[in-house]
């Protein structure tokens, strides 16, 4: 395991792997962007301009950030914004979250159901099952144009497919699952299938990455509460989704890990995203780690990330 940069995050997410910047990766809690070339070990800190949840490279090279209120083009280097979609039912109780670009070429973006914090952070319910499905699994074209697939879901996280298979994995971290399922070319999603399901004591599923031989990576995020209480060790696991079985595991020495992408010149590390966020300043000082970008060399390589194809120029 090593440390990635000097940069210290509050609540770091969302790491993505890019041909010319390294790993891009989020501060969400601070609204900063975050660049680290592992080749040179330049890092770089922008301004996100709002509370971005993810980022999304462009096939022009160019960037959508994806915030709780919308989905906006983006110049980090330059300090430019300017909306591209922006869903109409968004709310503080509903806000966008995970994203990914997809095979199909649309932009798949989950949202949160904004009550699901505080319902895991109220003792009396924080390990009771949530009985809310508020939040959506949407996709957008390169027109703006809006698909509605999931409608039932708590907390959209963790897009990923398989490029053999083009199957579909989502997680819905209330459920504490990865589902899967098929991808019809009119971009409908058939034949759900639970592929692994967590006990709540492990952590909520939320971020996840895919090599090239279809394994899917999970970070399992434990809650202020569930930190607390858990004496399960914070990890990522490695599971096979095709005999539904974890094939490694990374001990991860932090109450906190958010996500976790597939990079480096060979595209055989592993970059995990952590947190320091809801710790107490005693637990902060015990756990150096939490925070940083951190990198684990892989057996297996990953596949490099889908780019979203504009219908024309956005920052002009």
């Amino acid at each position: 395991m090593k440390i990635c940069g000097k940069y210290r995050a509050k609540f770091a997410d969302g790491p993505i792997w890019h041909r010319a910047y390294g790993v891009i990766w989020l501060d969400i809690a601070n609204k900063k962007i975050i660049t680290f070339n592992p080749e040179t070990e330049k890092e770089d800190v922008y301004d996100a301009m709002g509370w971005i949840q993810s980022i999304i490279p462009t096939a022009d090279g160019q960037f959508i950030g994806v915030y709780k209120d919308g989905l906006y083009l983006i110049n980090f280097k330059l300090g430019l914004k300017k909306p591209f979609v922006l869903p109409p039912d968004l709310s503080e109780l509903h806000f966008l979250n995970d994203s990914k670009c997809g095979p199909d070429g649309r932009l798949w973006v989950g949202s949160s159901d904004g009550f699901f914090k505080k319902f895991k952070e109220t003792p009396q319910t924080a390990f009771s099952n949530y009985p809310f499905e508020n939040a959506k699994l949407i996709s957008v074209d390169a027109e703006g144009e809006i698909q509605t697939h999931l409608s039932k879901v708590a907390i959209s996280n963790g897009l990923e497919w398989d490029r053999k298979t083009n199957k579909f994995y989502h997680i819905d971290s209330s459920k504490h699952a990865i589902f899967q399922y098929e991808l019809t070319e009119r971009g409908q999603l058939l034949f759900e299938k639970v592929v692994y399901t967590f006990k709540m004591v492990e952590g909520y599923p939320a971020g996840m990455t895919i090599d090239s031989e279809g394994n899917l990576y999970v970070t399992l995020f434990k809650s202020g509460l569930m930190a607390k209480t858990s004496k399960e060790q914070t990890r990522v696991v490695c599971i096979n989704p095709q005999d539904q079985q974890i094939k490694e595991e990374f001990i991860i020495p932090v109450s906190h890990v958010t996500s976790c992408t597939i990079g480096g010149k060979n595209l055989d590390n592993l970059f995990v995203t952590t947190a320091y966020e809801s710790l107490p300043e005693a637990r902060i000082k015990e756990e150096p780690l939490a925070g940083y970008l951190l990198q684990f060399p892989l057996k297996m390589t990953g596949v490099l990330p889908y780019e979203f194809m504009l219908a024309s120029s956005g920052n002009d």
